[in-house]
């Protein structure tokens, strides 16, 4: 799967590349030619993928400011743009939110977020003397309708989206865009995929998620058409976050529908070593 050429980037940057969607995003873009430079805190899984690729790698963690500063400083030293920015670092942990510890409340809103909103703040400057670029953020279908047990995923991706949507705004005829893409829950790879296997099976759940081929193509067809927002699921899941998000009791029965309360709360126990 490709970028149309005439949307192609010359350069991307994507965070949280070692594994999952990022390496699936990446290679989406290799085989478009782009320049990649990708960053995780796995490094084993990072040099391997970016051997692969010929591409660039740094191992750094986006939550940290000096690691934040070596990404900048690799960028300049590569005379990469980039010309798209792909923020797509995550942690994950089902949790009681009273079980967690407060640094692990924070270092998650520092990945999920934050790291997302500060390097996307150092590296938008440059797009705009340019006058072009295109800032993709990968939330969640959580950020429209919450699930239990799992506050601070769903307080951040939140956060995301509503960071992109109001910065594709503030860009509105710069040249520069922004995009938020929110899945649902992504059954090959990434934090559902390592869950759901150890979950009690649940049809309703099970059919409700996406593949990551569904994903890396919302986001070459994001860098094609420059949406403000997409979101990745069937007609009927994309059709129940909207309405659930509008209205209370239709949030209760799509819970109750779905068991997603029993589901969450299963994963409390399987998630036990995802680390914050």
């Amino acid at each position: 799967m490709s970028v149309p050429g005439a949307r192609a980037p010359r350069s991307a940057l994507i965070t949280g590349a070692a594994g999952g969607l990022g390496a699936a995003i990446a290679t989406a873009l290799h085989a478009s030619s782009v320049q990649l430079l990708l960053i995780d805190v796995a490094a084993d899984p990072l040099h391997h993928l970016g051997e692969r690729l010929g591409a660039h790698t740094i191992v750094a963690d986006v939550a940290d400011a000096d690691d934040r500063q070596r990404i900048i400083d690799r960028c300049q030293s590569l005379d990469v743009g980039p010309d798209v920015l792909i923020n797509n670092a995550g942690v994950e942990r089902a949790s009681r939110f009273v079980d967690l510890q407060p640094a692990e409340i924070r270092h998650a809103l520092d990945v999920n977020l934050l790291g997302a909103m500060l390097l996307t703040h150092a590296l938008l400057p440059k797009m705009q003397r340019r006058g072009r670029g295109h800032v993709i953020s990968i939330a969640s279908m959580a950020a429209i309708k919450p699930v239990p047990y799992n506050a601070v995923y769903n307080t951040a991706k939140a956060g995301l989206v509503a960071f992109s949507t109001s910065l594709s705004k503030e860009l509105d005829g710069t040249g520069v865009h922004a995009t938020v893409i929110c899945p649902a829950a992504v059954r090959e790879v990434g934090m559902w995929a390592r869950a759901s296997d150890r979950l009690s099976a649940n049809r309703l759940v099970d059919s409700s998620t996406v593949s990551a081929e569904a994903v890396v193509a919302a986001v070459t067809r994001a860098i094609a058409r420059r949406p403000r927002r997409v979101l990745v699921g069937s007609p009927v899941v994309r059709a129940g976050a909207l309405l659930s998000a509008l209205s209370p009791g239709v949030d209760r029965a799509t819970d109750r529908l779905s068991g997603i309360d029993a589901i969450y709360r299963e994963r409390i126990h399987t998630d036990r070593d995802n680390r914050l």
